[in-house]
């Protein structure tokens, strides 16, 4: 056997090590942080809160209450947490579950959860404040706030970025680093304009406003230009905008070790459960970053469909999808922070109805807040058990219960 033989033959063989080592640390990352592997304790659905706001509607308060027990023990979820708000009121909050499975710590009512990208219709209400108020544009033009943001060749605005017609990436594999996905980064930022040195000089999916492309990194980009109009930090304009008016105090951006209440985060399925892997949400504040409560999110459901916190017209401004740039409907029905369209799954294929919604998935977590504008009904629940189903189940859940709240006014 030759020299060059013998040096080809340990290379690949050091190459094949260090894909063997890769492969198991992926594996063993999978299994440690990623795949339920624990038994939840027994009877751990024992535990419930439960709250009615409204003496007519007690009726209602137990239907819903009802329906979200079942969901959770069909899913063996670690907790499910779920408020509906009626006409502009509150009408019922529950939960059931623990909110911390190693302290055998309850869930209630005021629990906070990860909402995940249903952050995005936060910020976009902080937005359209903004542009009621005269401090921003939709078209304007990213570099008109930020001069320092590279062009694209083609003008990148407002409105692109918060309708996911930008061209910027979402989240992304990167086999260089390790864990090999930015859904999981646990850098630090402390303000709003670092955290687009993450993806900033990246290429685009697209010449903006030639595409779609669905991105919470678009919403951090949001959040930098919403700063730099507002001559106010990104977290301080949520503050002022929407929290405060609307007495939202269990809603903030999660920072370690300042949030009260905050549950434990856990992926689980068929009564397993898996603690997650810590993470840094400072890089998607804007749109994947912030953690409330359901009675929370319906009380700012109630409020935009009751004309509460901005002007009807603003509303419907962004209520509406978003065309492509050939003037068809982009394929998720988004509008600007929320997507809408016409459902089937609240009164059947003979009566669809108009609802306005975004759910969320996070490391932990999932969330889903539906408004039914032409019912006056917001609807949201959150979970601290990221299952395969619990995403798509809590959206059926909520459709169900409008169908209740629909059948009972």
């Amino acid at each position: 056997m030759t020299s060059k033989v013998k040096r080809t033959l340990k290379i690949i063989g050091l190459l094949a090590a260090i894909v063997a080592v890769y492969v198991g640390a992926a594996a063993w990352y999978i299994w440690k942080w990623e795949k339920p592997h624990l038994p939840l304790p027994a009877a751990h659905l024992e535990h419930s809160d439960k709250q009615v706001y409204v003496e007519n509607h007690v009726d209602l308060a137990d239907a819903a209450n009802h329906a979200m027990v079942k969901l959770a023990r069909q899913l063996e979820t670690v907790s499910l947490s779920g408020a509906l708000a009626l006409d502009g009121d509150l009408v019922w909050a529950g939960s059931i579950g623990l909110a911390d499975v190693e302290q055998q710590i309850p869930a209630s009512i005021e629990s906070r959860y990860r909402i995940g990208s249903v952050s995005k219709s936060l910020t976009a209400i902080a937005l359209a404040r903004m542009v009621e108020l005269g401090l921003i544009g939709l078209d304007d033009q990213v570099q008109s706030h930020l001069p320092d943001y590279p062009r694209f060749g083609a003008p990148m605005t407002v409105r692109q970025l918060a309708g996911h017609l930008s061209g910027i990436r979402h989240y992304e594999m990167n086999l260089l680093e390790f864990p090999p996905h930015d859904f999981y980064l646990d850098t630090h930022f402390d303000d709003v304009i670092s955290a687009t040195e993450v993806f900033k000089t990246d290429n685009l999916k697209f010449t903006p406003g030639q595409g779609f492309h669905y991105s919470t990194y678009g919403y951090t980009l949001l959040s930098a230009v919403m700063q730099q109009a507002a001559g106010m930090p990104f977290l301080d304009l949520m503050q002022t905008l929407v929290f405060d008016p609307l007495d939202m105090n269990a809603t903030a951006a999660e920072q370690p070790g300042s949030v009260d209440n905050l549950v434990e985060f856990y992926n689980s399925d068929n009564g397993e459960y898996g603690i997650t892997r810590d993470v840094d949400l400072s890089i998607k504040w804007a749109g994947g970053g912030l953690v409330s409560t359901p009675s929370d999110l319906v009380t700012l459901g109630a409020a935009l469909l009751n004309d509460r916190l901005i002007q009807p017209a603003t509303r419907q401004a962004f209520f509406a999808t978003q065309p492509m740039f050939d003037g068809s409907e982009n394929p998720q029905a988004y509008a600007l922070g929320w997507r809408h369209h016409e459902t089937i799954n609240i009164l059947g294929e003979d009566q669809p109805v108009d609802v306005v919604h975004h759910g969320g998935t996070s490391v932990g977590g999932v969330a889903f807040l539906l408004l039914v504008p032409d019912h006056n009904i917001s609807i949201a629940f959150l979970s601290n058990g990221a299952g395969g189903e619990t995403r798509r189940e809590i959206q059926m859940l909520a459709y169900r219960i409008a169908a209740m709240a629909i059948a009972q006014k």
